[in-house]
């Protein structure tokens, strides 16, 4: 692509801030001499980072440039070493600073790998990009530099972007797997790890982490009794299903089995989900939510709810068992749940809505 009658930046991008936390040095760096400067001192105190010769090759395209005789500016920007999007944010604002000190036309983007080309699409949404210069390096390997080689990524995945799954994951596996073997449960390892890794991916990859901190962040009280709750519910079906396939035969006793199993969860489920219940009616007290009394009523069916359950089980036990007591727990339900709604819901249906009054001026002639 042709440069004429261009302003042209050549620009180097150093996403995880390598340069500011070697040399201490704040960016944007602006101009060749300042960018010479920096990429000397950074080459001195970290002669193996890449990103050394991605400075050192902005210098070098620049002076090519500008030999030809095209208007030419050289500059470093960086990110953050959280990565990630303060890092893009960082880089965008840096951006900025830049072309107000150069108003480019183009940007000559110079990059040491995949990672700092990921900013691509911030730097074009400012500027349009006119070429990019990926820059490798050329490496005799041996055994000795194969062993640095390692130490250098091992040294990267102790940043904080890498560090949870470049070495927590792996150093928990390693500990889990000594401890079954102390334990002589070495033979479990595999279901074990299994069941570790897989509870692991579950979490990043629905983000239950997150959530859970969203969660917490907004409530603590709803996220402790949505815990409790969800444990003792959880409880409560392992205890019913676990008591009903004692006492019962499956699949000739499938009738007898479900009327065992709905009465041996509904005490304890109740119980979890009042706990759930209750921790919502207490976030929306402290609140001073109207909608309180969603959760009132929600307590008070759970009471009918229980019994209908209870009678339930007695007639999938016994098909001949009178139907009238789960038809009275019903009713009687329904017929509490409604009168408290309404009770609730009475006093803003007949709150007086002001009045507006319409004042006429009399004019005269």
């Amino acid at each position: 692509m042709s440069l004429k009658g261009k302003r042209v930046l050549v620009l180097s991008v150093d996403k995880d801030d390598d340069v500011g936390s070697v040399t201490g040095i704040r960016t944007p760096v602006i101009g060749r001499e300042n960018v010479s400067a920096v990429a000397t001192q950074f080459a001195i105190r970290s002669p193996e980072d890449s990103d050394v010769n991605s400075i050192f090759a902005a210098i070098n395209t620049y002076d090519s440039i500008l030999s030809e005789g095209y208007e030419c500016e050289v500059a470093v920007i960086a990110g953050s070493v959280e990565g990630g999007f303060k890092a893009d944010l960082k880089i965008s604002r840096e951006l900025e600073e830049v072309l107000r000190y150069f108003n480019a036309d183009g940007i000559v983007f110079v990059s040491d790998g995949a990672a700092d080309e990921q900013v691509i699409p911030t730097i074009q949404s400012k500027v349009p990009i006119l070429s990019v210069k990926r820059i490798f390096v050329q490496q005799q390997k041996s055994v000795e530099e194969t062993y640095v080689l390692l130490y250098r990524y091992l040294k990267k995945l102790s940043e904080p972007q890498h560090s949870k799954l470049g070495l927590g994951v792996p150093g928990m596996v390693i500990l889990l797997t000594v401890t079954l073997y102390f334990l002589n449960l070495i033979n479990y390892a595999v279901i074990t790890l299994g069941i570790v890794i897989g509870i692991i991916l579950i979490i990043k990859g629905f983000h239950i982490d997150s959530t859970l901190k969203d969660v917490w962040s907004e409530s603590p009280i709803r996220f402790i009794t949505t815990v409790i709750g969800t444990i003792i519910s959880s409880v409560a079906l392992y205890q019913g299903i676990s008591l009903a396939l004692m006492d019962v035969a499956l699949p000739e006793q499938l009738a007898l089995f479900i009327s065992r199993a709905l009465s041996n969860v509904i005490d304890l489920l109740v119980v979890g989900v009042a706990i759930f219940l209750g921790g919502k009616l207490i976030v929306k007290y402290l609140e001073e939510s109207p909608k309180l009394w969603h959760e009132v009523v929600g307590l008070v069916a759970l009471i009918f709810i229980r019994q209908v359950v209870l009678d339930a089980s007695l007639i999938i036990a016994n098909p001949a068992r009178d139907a009238m007591p789960i038809i009275i727990s019903a009713g009687l339900g329904v017929f509490m749940c409604t009168l408290l709604a309404v009770v609730f819901t009475l006093p803003t249906r007949f709150r007086k809505k002001p009045e507006i009054q319409v004042t006429t001026r009399e004019t005269s002639n």
